[in-house]
């Protein structure tokens, strides 16, 4: 693809791999023809199915990163010894909408420093041997109407700022749902998280100024663990079936208001 950017078109069919595909360059949106286009990645030596980076990319040189990139409309998979899914490393404005990614060995979906306006949205991230989405060093994320299900963790949102996570269905996950830290400013709202082995939703390392709002939260091993948050709420969330605490306010944690929850069974 030219240097100003373009269109990938893959047709249906199953491509097998051993080696990551490479995204390179600004301006790039890559498409299938929805799950019909399979790209399988057979590596067993750890190594991501796509990866999207500038290689010559140096951290905080903004020129050098990569700008504007959209996978969309088709489905990634791989195997208990492959890495992640999709690794995208400083990328801004990325966009994957109507992707399927299972069954690899690391993260279903990893964005690495994608710091400005990363969005997931109206994905399948399903059975991935880590976390489903992890978000790392990001900024003004938007992760919506997505179905996570069965990931060691669903989402992981690390060292960010402004999260927007809203009307996603987290279901089946080994280890918790939703784990945020070192995060500011953000809002957790109107999903849906249920049977996670463990917690349905965790915020620690000075967490502060966030909001969990409206989401039921079902037959969890536990609901929400604020560990070390502060200027934070939770508020008209449905608690069902909670196999220990509902609500969890550590002492390292402060400035907390909780009010319009149900609480049952």
């Amino acid at each position: 693809v030219g240097e100003s950017g373009g269109m990938v078109r893959l047709p249906a069919g199953v491509f097998e791999i051993d080696e990551p595909l490479v995204i390179s360059r600004s301006d790039i949106f890559i498409t299938g023809a929805g799950t019909a286009t399979h790209i399988k990645n057979n590596n067993t030596e750890g190594k991501p199915a796509l990866i999207v980076e500038n290689p010559g990319v140096q951290k905080n040189q903004r020129s050098e990163q990569l700008w504007r990139v959209r996978i969309s409309n088709l489905r990634i998979t791989g195997n208990e010894k492959s890495g992640h899914g999709i690794e995208a490393r400083w990328v801004n404005e990325i966009l994957i909408d109507c992707v399927t990614v299972s069954y690899n060995g690391g993260d279903g979906i990893r964005l690495d420093t994608c710091y400005e306006d990363p969005r997931i949205c109206q994905s399948l991230i399903t059975y991935n041997a880590q976390v489903g989405l992890n978000c790392l060093g990001c900024h003004d994320i938007v992760v919506s109407a997505n179905q996570f299900e069965e990931n060691r963790d669903g989402v992981h949102c690390i060292n960010g700022y402004n999260l927007t996570m809203s009307g996603n269905c987290l279901d089946d996950h080994l280890g918790n749902g939703v784990v945020i830290e070192n995060t500011y400013g953000s809002v957790v709202s109107a999903n849906m998280i249920e049977e996670c082995v463990g917690t349905a939703l965790v915020m620690d390392r000075d967490c502060y100024g966030n909001t969990v709002s409206a989401n039921v939260i079902a037959h969890n091993g536990a609901g929400v663990n604020l560990i070390d948050a502060h200027g934070c709420s939770v508020s008209a969330n449905t608690f069902t079936i909670m196999k220990t605490d509902a609500i969890r306010i550590g002492s390292a944690s402060g400035r907390i208001a909780i009010g319009g929850n149900s609480f049952c069974n």
